[in-house]
């Protein structure tokens, strides 16, 4: 069945560059092949599949803004998957641009991006630079009356934080700071994010109480009315990436789904499918993690069984320096990337 949607995709595609289609019917098209690609595992050609309508289409940013900074973010997520986090970093840029080229200055979507820009730079540990663009972007939303947005910056800072805190103390002043920028905030659109705000306290709360009773401390935490899990806590697993002689070379994922019950714990986690070359000790040790998972509680679930999440796990294998030999080599320590691709799957029937 995969394998006849990947078909099915590229002749998609294929046919709309024949008619010469739009550029934002071609960049949809290319969308929707490379999302195929990657639900089958090729990462590599998903990626090359958007470079090739990226060249096609680089001159359309005036014209199509939103559709060529959409496929630049594809390009950047694809590129993470695929161990090459300078390009990464650069389809970042680039769907900026996008919007800029063909939107009012003070555009709120600018802004928006600039966030996904903030998101890059904390994945690959570069904090300075990404609060730096998290204030920027509070600044100019605040300057500029988009308080939503200027609520989702500050508070994409306080979960940064909060989440680092959760492995590394040090940082929990920092997440303390951020979440009390939104705290004392009365406008309407920071009306959810202050609600959210119980959420990142129930978690920092945790830090300073017992690893035993940490579950505790969560459980109590009240539950809010949301459509997505939000997730408080996974154990710790340290050295996911050990990696075998092939294990940098031949892609490494699996599709694993579960439950997030009502009270915000986990259940049946299972394999839905995995990678050709089969993944290393690394996935029984992430499936140790998700069991352990704990979430907010859930406010009326429309499900009796809670809400039921699927994430593919893939060990990424990052493109080293090029060294004198100029031939890329990938690094022998990977990390694990995350991918919510609930919507790829049915939701089992209830028994």
């Amino acid at each position: 069945m995969v394998a006849r949607q990947v078909a099915g995709a590229k002749r998609a595609l294929e046919a709309c560059i024949a008619r010469q289609c739009l550029p934002n019917e071609e960049i949809r098209a290319a969308l929707v092949y490379s999302t195929r690609q990657f639900l089958a595992g090729d990462y590599t050609a998903a990626r090359q599949t958007l470079m090739k309508t990226r060249h096609r289409t680089a001159k359309f940013d005036a014209q199509y803004p939103v559709a060529v900074s959409d496929l630049h973010r594809a390009l950047n997520s694809l590129a993470n998957l695929d161990g090459h986090p300078d390009a990464a970093r650069l389809s970042a840029f680039d769907a900026t641009d996008a919007l800029r080229a063909g939107l009012a200055p003070d555009h709120p979507l600018i802004l928006l991006q600039r966030l996904d820009t903030a998101r890059q730079f904390a994945r690959e540990g570069h904090l300075e630079s990404c609060t730096q663009i998290l204030n920027n972007v509070v600044s100019k939303a605040h300057k500029q009356g988009y308080y939503s947005v200027e609520a989702q910056a500050l508070f994409q800072g306080a979960a940064l934080f909060a989440a680092l805190a959760t492995a590394d103390p040090a940082y929990r002043n920092a997440a303390k700071l951020w979440r009390n920028r939104i705290a004392d905030r009365t406008e309407n659109e920071f009306g959810e994010y202050r609600d959210a705000l119980k959420l990142l306290d129930a978690q920092i709360a945790t830090l300073a109480v017992r690893r035993r009773d940490r579950d505790r401390v969560l459980a109590n935490s009240k539950p809010i009315a949301t459509t997505e899990a939000m997730l408080l806590r996974e154990p710790e697993v340290r050295d996911f990436g050990l990696v075998g002689t092939d294990a940098n070379t031949k892609p490494e994922w699996a599709d694993v789904a579960f439950w997030v019950r009502a009270d915000g714990s986990v259940a049946d986690v299972m394999v839905l499918g995995r990678s050709k070359s089969l993944p290393g000790a690394w996935l029984a040790r992430k499936l140790t993690a998700v069991a352990g998972r704990r979430y907010a509680p859930l406010k009326n679930p429309v499900d009796r069984r809670g809400m039921y999440r699927v994430e593919r796990y893939s060990m990424v294998y990052p493109l080293l320096p090029i060294t004198e030999s100029r031939i890329p080599v990938r690094s022998g320590r990977g990390h694990l990337e995350t991918t919510d691709i609930t919507l790829a799957y049915r939701q089992p029937p209830a028994s």
